[in-house]
């Protein structure tokens, strides 16, 4: 006995795939990891205005923080502050690619207001680096991406 082709078959064979496509589809949509860039997001989105009023404020001191890699470190400059005032914050090294990466080190300037930080071992890629800090009363804020090839 032979099977006879003919359009309704040929119809229903077609219909049947793209149905089977979508089913699969969906079942590999629903097995896809989600999650946002950051924890928190909507709250860091209604504080956005102050992250303004703080890089203002770092916009406005006396000379720019500068950021240079070294082999193995990360070395954070910061301009010359006025007397009296220690900055008191933290570094945050977000990886967009991954946010289990992403460490956090308190800011600690030396005497020539230099702070060096090990990157030999948080792997090469896109960083950005983010500081917030607070110094005489005022906060700030400083925000670099920065590509560790090393």
């Amino acid at each position: 006995m032979t099977m006879k082709f003919n359009w309704g078959t040929g119809i229903f064979i077609v219909l049947a795939i793209i149905f089977l496509a979508v089913i699969g589809f969906y079942i590999f949509l629903t097995n896809l990891g989600t999650h946002l860039v950051e924890e928190n997001y909507y709250e860091k989105e209604l504080a956005f205005q102050d992250r303004i009023d703080k890089q203002n404020n770092t916009l406005a001191m006396q000379g720019k923080i500068s950021l240079r890699q070294e082999p193995g470190t990360l070395v954070i400059q910061f301009p010359s502050l006025d007397p009296g005032s220690e900055p008191s914050g933290s570094v945050w090294f977000y990886r967009p690619s991954d946010q289990e990466k992403d460490f956090t080190v308190p800011l600690q300037l030396n005497d020539s207001l230099i702070q060096t930080i090990d990157i030999s071992k948080i792997g090469k890629g896109k960083w950005i680096i983010k500081m917030d800090w607070e110094m005489g009363g005022k906060e700030y804020y400083f925000e670099e991406t920065l590509i560790i090839n090393q």
